[in-house]
C-alpha cells in the first residue's frame, strides 16, 4: 500500500513536471521550426511543420550586414570582449571580498556586510542618470563608450559576494588553519586552497554574471554608438530591418540564444551543483 502511494505521488510529480516543461518548451520549438520555414509560411494560419520544405533564407540573412548597422555576428562577438573582463574579474574580486567576510576576524565585518546586502535594495534605475552624467563629464561616452559596461561589474556584485559567502561557510576552518601553519599566507590561502575547493559555486556565479551581461539591453543602448553594437541591439536593429520577414527574425533568435544553451548544457552538472553549495547556511 505504501509502494502504491509512493508511485502514485512520483507519477503526479513526473507528469505535472511534463506538462511544465512543455509549456517551457513549446515556444522555443516554434521559434526553431519556423526558422527554417520559407517567408510565405508564416503568414495567415500556424502550420507546426514547414509545409515546402526546408528553407535557410532566414540564416543566410541573418549572417549579412544591411547597410552601416552591426551584423549579428559582429554584435555576438562586441557582446563577449565586453562582458567577459567583467564577469571574470568581478568574479574575483566578489570572491575576495566573501572569503574577507567568511574567514577573516576585524571589527565591524557585519555592519559592513549588512550595508553590502542593503545595496541590493537600492533599483538600478536609481543610480542611472547620476552614472551618466558622471561618465560623460569624464568624457567616456564620447570617446571609449564600452567602459561604463566594463569598469562598474570589475569591482564585483553584493549578490554574488553573497552567494560566494555562503559557499565559502562549507569550507572547514581547519583546512585553512592547516595551510597557515604550512606557510602559507592568506593570499595564497585563498588562490590556493579556497578557489579550487569552490569550483562549482564559482562557475555557477560565472555563468549567472555572463548571462546577465549577454542579455544586457538597456546599458548598451543608452552608452553604445552605432559600431560598438552588442548582440540584443543588433538584433533590436534586425528585426526592424527585417520586419515582417519571421523566418529572419527567429533564425537570429535562434543563433542568439544557441550559446546560452551550449554553455548550461556543458556545465549543468557544476551549476546545479554550485547553487547548492551556495545555500549552505553560515
Amino acid at each position: 500500500m505504501i509502494k502504491k502511494r509512493k508511485l502514485s505521488k512520483k507519477l503526479i510529480i513526473y507528469v505535472s513536471l511534463g506538462i511544465y516543461a512543455l509549456f517551457v518548451l513549446t515556444p522555443f520549438f516554434i521559434m526553431l521550426i519556423s526558422s527554417f520555414k520559407h517567408r510565405y509560411e508564416t503568414i495567415g494560419d500556424f502550420k507546426w511543420l514547414p509545409q515546402e520544405g526546408i528553407s535557410l533564407e532566414g540564416y543566410k540573412s541573418v549572417f549579412e550586414k544591411v547597410n552601416s548597422s552591426t551584423s549579428i555576428i559582429e554584435g555576438f562577438f562586441n557582446t563577449l570582449w565586453i562582458i567577459i573582463p567583467p564577469t571574470i574579474i568581478g568574479l574575483l574580486t566578489s570572491s575576495l571580498s566573501a572569503y574577507a567576510f567568511t574567514k577573516l576576524r576585524f571589527r565591524g565585518k557585519k555592519v559592513m556586510f549588512g550595508l553590502l546586502i542593503a545595496t541590493m535594495m537600492i533599483p538600478g534605475i536609481v543610480t542611472l542618470v547620476p552614472s551618466y552624467i558622471i561618465w560623460d563629464y569624464l568624457g567616456v561616452t564620447a570617446n571609449a563608450p564600452f567602459i561604463p559596461l566594463m569598469i562598474p561589474g570589475m569591482f564585483g556584485a553584493a549578490a554574488c559576494v553573497f552567494f560566494m559567502r555562503q559557499s565559502f561557510f562549507a569550507i572547514p576552518d581547519e583546512i585553512i588553519e592547516a595551510a597557515k601553519l604550512d606557510g602559507l599566507n592568506e593570499i595564497q590561502v585563498f588562490f590556493r586552497i579556497v578557489l579550487p575547493l569552490s569550483k562549482p559555486a564559482l562557475l555557477a556565479q560565472g555563468i549567472l554574471g555572463f548571462v546577465a551581461g549577454y542579455n544586457d539591453y538597456f546599458g548598451p543602448l543608452i552608452y553604445l554608438k552605432t559600431d560598438y553594437q552588442t548582440l540584443q541591439i543588433a538584433l533590436a536593429t534586425f528585426s526592424d530591418r527585417f520586419s515582417g520577414d519571421w523566418p529572419a527574425i527567429l533564425a537570429a533568435n535562434v543563433i542568439a540564444i544557441l550559446p546560452t544553451i551550449v554553455i548550461y548544457i556543458f556545465a549543468q552538472k557544476y551549476f546545479i551543483e554550485g547553487i547548492a553549495h551556495s545555500g549552505v547556511k553560515g
